[in-house]
């Protein structure tokens, strides 16, 4: 064997591992078969010529001859029945002209036309006649040639998958190689040496690759890379020639084993010279092809190698896409990931951040999911239009992929599952590369495994919040029956995991929706109890279905009266969730976002949870309502029984005490209604009973409250109500009576008993006891009257009595706590009282009264206004001049205060000093009009003293005097309104004390 026949034996080696590959290749497809034959002709056509090269048969080497121009066109076309097999649908693939032009040649062959001659020259080499018939084989070889061109240059204009086009690209560069390297075999050279299996080879290799196993190998990668080598190579072959030739030329060696000795050396230099020079080249040439992207693509490349070192989901597919994105050159590219509950797969990550991508969600059924999971390879959006497994695609979910404009759907597999999906639009320019396609399979295969622990951590925390979150708010929720109350505590620890900017919860009433509690941070057209139409509303749907429903983007699809509304004042997803209890659909809990597609399957599940509890906690307070109002309701009369008049009493009394004024009760009685009942029977009496509370509560005001106290007895409550309305309000229901109810000749009228707080009475069970006292009277005097208790009219001698009644240390610490409370409500001056204490005690020092006059005189300042208590505040601290009619009521306040004392037997010694202080010297005072020693000791003295502390106290309606000056006014007074022999003595005590009293603290 020669060197001649070490190409085509070469070429023969280099096809046996090529036809094992493609043999194990499965499943076959057609071109399977086509490329397997062609690699049988090229095999044959490279066999023969070594047996031919070899001149190992010189007899025979014009048969050999034959048989390799037969060889040779019987690859080239099964080259075209390859190539051709992948034109479009419709276009011709020409196979019978390709066979003809088969058959000419092996007539050709046979009739002589072909293959003339074989001639050896220096023993071993051939130099071959092909004959005149070559002119007949070419112009159909070049018609599949051009045939091949024209389609494939077409395709290449309209094609968009990346990977066909790469397979089209690589067919023509083949096609080329062929015709060029055929060229070279017609040459002289060419005849010598068997180059043209070098190109087919070089094609073999190519297609068994880039067409038959589908790996994503660029042409354009391989030609770049190739360049770069072979530019290395031509620079070390140049380099090693001049060195040689300035060696030979300037030192004159010739070429023995010293020269060679140095010359390994350079070769060594050279190559160490290439060796440093390869990355910058590498880097050079890719930046040529890359431009700018180039050194993203290798910083995508470093994070994808170091992603290990990233502990947060969020980071990790954050600069994922960032590098991504610019590396590529794609508009934008988003990240999906599994959804809990559902496993839906929904964008976790945009790059760059926008409305693009936002909304997207793949089903797990989808069939895009189902091929990524399965194929574990990536999709192009031209596969979804061709692949008949994509024709089970919804309308909406093909709908999403279009007017997001995506182009790729890259599996993120790891563990040989499915956990991510990369998805990217079209590219700022140009369409994707197989280049592309390369990097990031090569990207997604290294982060997948990182981004699978991280997402799963994730999800874990996730998970654990919103365990946390189901029992802090379910602790909230059941911590009340009052929900309105709670509510915005239990929307806080709710935004903890999910968006809220509205919400709501909404009971079923017929037709109607109330609204039970609200939280909006956006605004609401609705306000909390509001009823609002049932019919076309969400609630509605819920009620009938008893389903959750989401609607995510008002902007595009509302379902209900109410998406208008939401959508007005900025809500964009919404979720309705019913509220179920016992089986029944009680109303719905409604949770809004101003964000588009802000709740997720996982967020669903939490939603529900929380509304099963809210349904619970609802329909428990619901059940307490009911059993609250049945305990509180009288179920004959339809009024509030005596349970709610005892709790109703305290509370006015707590309210009256800290805001001021007076309120009132009534208490009836019917006259007759025995004889009633008797004569009609108890069911009439019943209804009896009905009309009167109808009537009642005709004739009161809506804060005016009535009960029935017992039997045929009923109460009113009337807050902030003097004894005089509450008066005519008796009065008016008295006179009703009997024109309103109609009892055949029994004649229905009733007995009223009123009372006042305080004046008759500090505690509930007093001021009651009072009105039960007065009712008596008026039964005692003939019954269908009116009978007020004690009230503002009680003579000092009976106030001095009653103080011997069953009082305790209670009372009195109520009318202490009381006086304070008055006092504090009068602006001008707090504290009041005790300047008033500390005149009284310096004037009562002076005149050398006993220390239980003194203890006494203590008792009264601090008591002497305590009947203000029934004079309203604006009266009190009115700036202007009083009316008559005001007057009237601040003239009342002694005998108030001598009413509410009287309660305490202890407080009997004080009752005339809290009567008569208001008296004056010269008989025209309130309320008796006493003159000069008529007027008791104490009072004159608390006179003086509670002039002189309002004369130094800055009022409502004049500023504070100067102590000159007030000493002055008491001085004119004298004698008038006030004793004159106790003022010389109050002003000596005044102008002698060191500090003066009022001014100590």
């Amino acid at each position: 064997m020669n060197i001649y026949a070490l190409i085509p034996l070469t070429a023969v080696v280099a096809y046996i591992p090529l036809l094992v590959t493609t043999m194990s290749s499965r499943p076959w497809q057609a071109r399977h078969r086509l490329f397997l034959i062609f690699l049988i002709a090229a095999m044959t056509w490279s066999l023969t010529d070594v047996f031919l090269r070899s001149n190992a048969f010189p007899q025979y080497n014009v048969l050999l001859l034959k048989l390799v121009i037969i060889g040779f066109t019987w690859t080239a076309v099964q080259f075209h029945a390859f190539a051709s097999s992948f034109f479009p649908p419709g276009q011709g693939r020409w196979l019978p002209l390709a066979y003809t032009a088969l058959a000419l040649v092996i007539a050709l062959v046979a009739w002589g036309y072909l293959a003339e001659g074989v001639t050896v020259f220096n023993g071993d080499k051939l130099y071959l006649d092909y004959g005149r018939g070559t002119l007949l084989l070419a112009p159909p070889l070049l018609a599949l040639a051009a045939r091949l061109t024209f389609v494939f240059g077409r395709m290449l204009r309209t094609l968009d998958n990346p990977v066909l086009r790469n397979q089209i690209f690589s067919l023509l560069l083949g096609l080329l190689i062929l015709i060029l390297f055929t060229i070279f075999a017609l040459l002289p050279w060419g005849r010598e040496f068997a180059i043209t299996h070098f190109g087919n080879m070089f094609v073999a290799f190519t297609l068994s690759y880039a067409v038959i196993r589908h790996q994503l190998v660029d042409i354009r990668m391989v030609l770049r890379r190739g360049l770069a080598w072979v530019s290395l190579g031509i620079i070390g072959v140049v380099s090693y020639v001049l060195l040689l030739a300035a060696i030979h030329t300037i030192l004159g060696f010739d070429f023995d084993i010293s020269v060679t000795s140095l010359v390994t050396i350079i070769v060594l230099f050279v190559g160490i010279l290439i060796y440093k020079l390869r990355d910058y080249l590498f880097v050079t040439v890719g930046k040529a092809f890359q431009g700018r992207s180039y050194d993203y693509r290798q910083k995508l490349s470093d994070f994808a190698s170091k992603i290990h070192n990233v502990f947060s989901l969020k980071e990790q597919g954050g600069q994922l896409l960032e590098l991504v994105t610019k590396a590529i050159g794609c508009r934008r590219a988003g990240l999906l990931f599994p959804e809990g509950g559902s496993q839906d797969f929904v964008i976790h990550f945009v790059e760059p951040k926008g409305n693009g991508l936002s909304g997207l969600r793949l089903s797990a059924q989808n069939p895009i999911v189902d091929y990524l999971r399965r194929e574990r390879k990536l999709l192009t959006k031209d596969s979804l239009e061709i692949l008949p497994e994509f024709r089970a695609l919804w309308t909406e979910e093909k709908k999403t992929v279009t007017s997001n404009e995506i182009e790729l759907f890259v599996p993120l597999i790891s563990r040989e599952r499915l956990i991510g999906i990369l998805v990217l639009e079209k590219k700022h320019s140009g369409r994707y590369s197989l280049e592309d396609l390369c990097l990031l399979e090569e990207v997604t295969e290294r982060v997948a495994v990182s981004m699978e622990k991280e997402y799963l951590r994730e999800r874990l925390r996730e998970r654990e919040e919103e365990l946390s979150v189901i029992n802090r708010s379910s602790a909230i929720i059941s911590s009340s029956l009052d929900i309105p109350r709670i509510y915005d505590s239990f929307i806080q620890e709710l935004k903890k995991v999910l968006e809220v900017n509205w919400a709501a919860i909404a009971l079923i009433e017929e037709t109607h929706l109330r609204l039970l509690a609200l939280y909006s941070e956006i605004g609401s057209a609705w306000k909390v109890g509001e009823r609002v139409p049932l019919r076309g509303t969400a609630t509605e749907w819920v009620a009938s279905h008893k389903e959750t429903v989401v609607e995510p983007d008002l902007s595009r699809v509302t379902r209900f009266v109410t998406g208008k509304v939401h959508l007005k004042q900025g809500v964009r997803s919404i979720v309705y969730l019913p509220l179920i209890a016992k089986g029944e659909v009680i109303g719905s809990f409604t949770v809004a976002s101003s964000k588009p597609n802000a709740y997720g399957q996982r967020h669903i599940a939490l939603l529900e949870q929380l509304a099963s509890q809210i349904a619970m906690s609802i329909e428990n307070s619901r059940l307490y309502a009911k059993a609250e109002e049945k305990a509180r309701i009288d179920e004959l009369t339809g009024l509030l029984n005596r349970r709610s008049l005892d709790e109703q009493m305290t509370s006015e009394i707590n309210r009256h005490s800290r805001y001021g004024g007076v309120f009132s009760l009534i208490i009836l009685d019917l006259d007759g209604f025995k004889a009633f009942n008797d004569n009609y029977g108890h069911l009439a009496g019943d209804k009896l009973l009905g009309k009167i509370g109808n009537i009642m509560r005709s004739a009161i005001r809506s804060t005016d409250q009535a009960f029935r106290y017992g039997g045929d007895e009923f109460a009113i409550l009337l807050p902030n109500t003097p004894i005089e309305a509450a008066t005519q309000v008796a009065e008016r229901i008295r006179k009703q009576l009997p024109t309103k109810v109609k009892t055949g000749y029994i004649p229905i009228t009733a007995s009223f008993g009123l009372a006042t707080w305080p004046a008759d009475g500090m505690g509930p069970n007093e001021v009651i006891g009072a009105a039960d006292a007065a009712l008596y009277q008026a039964k005692r005097k003939g019954g269908n009257r009116s009978h007020c208790a004690s009230g503002s009219m009680l003579p000092l001698e009976e106030a001095a009595a009653s103080a011997g009644d069953s009082r305790d240390s209670e009372t009195l610490s109520a009318i202490y706590a009381l006086a304070e409370t008055v006092d504090a409500r009068d602006h001008y001056s707090q504290s009041h009282w005790k300047r008033v204490k500390e005149y009284a005690v310096l004037l009562g020092r002076a005149l050398n009264l006993e220390a239980l006059d003194i203890s006494k005189l203590e008792t009264c300042a601090l008591l002497h206004d305590i009947g203000k208590i029934g004079v309203s505040s604006e009266i009190l601290n009115k700036q202007g001049k009083l009316t008559a009619e005001e007057w009237e009521k601040v003239k009342s306040h002694p005998q108030v205060g001598v009413n509410i004392a009287g309660q305490a037997r202890q407080l009997a010694p004080c009752l005339p000093g809290i009567l008569y202080h208001h008296e004056r010297y010269d008989g025209t005072g309130y309320p008796k009009g006493l003159k000069g020693e008529e007027i008791p000791l104490e009072a004159r003295i608390l006179a003086i003293a509670d002039a002189f502390a309002a004369m130094t106290s800055t009022r409502s309606y004049s500023e504070a005097l100067s102590l000159e000056e007030a000493l002055k006014e008491l001085r004119q007074s004298a004698g008038k309104q006030f004793d004159p022999h106790l003022v010389e003595v109050f002003c000596s005590a005044i102008e002698a004390a060191p500090v003066t009293p009022g001014e100590r603290r």
